[in-house]
């Protein structure tokens, strides 16, 4: 009997919907802060790592227009995401010196009035 022929891997190996094991050295503040953070949420640290990168990937389930036009501002600005992203951080600080904390929350306009 001739041999099994060996199963084909894909070109690339992170193509699939299969979860990888990925193994991170972080410094021990960052892991207590996330596990913080998951703890908050109610969340276990490997979901809570897991949905924000997955919102760092997809702009954060905005939808398709609004990434479009994020990732054509971020391409025409030569910048990478995560400084497009502190970019988007800083330009909102700006509006904030100006118009103080929460000026767009819901309800704003009116208790401002009184």
């Amino acid at each position: 009997m001739p041999p099994k022929p060996k199963p084909t891997s894909p070109a690339d190996p992170f193509s699939g919907t299969e979860k990888l094991m990925q193994t991170f050295r972080m410094p021990r503040e960052l892991v207590k802060f996330l596990r913080a953070e998951a703890d908050q949420e109610g969340s276990d640290l490997t979901s809570f790592v897991n949905h924000h990168f997955e919102g760092l990937r997809t702009w954060f389930g905005l939808p398709g227009a609004a990434s479009v036009l994020l990732e054509a501002d971020r391409a025409a600005l030569k910048m990478r995401r995560y400084e497009y992203l502190l970019h988007l951080l800083f330009q909102r600080s700006l509006e904030l010196r100006d118009k103080g904390p929460g000026f767009d929350a819901p309800g704003a306009k009116a208790r401002k009035k009184s």
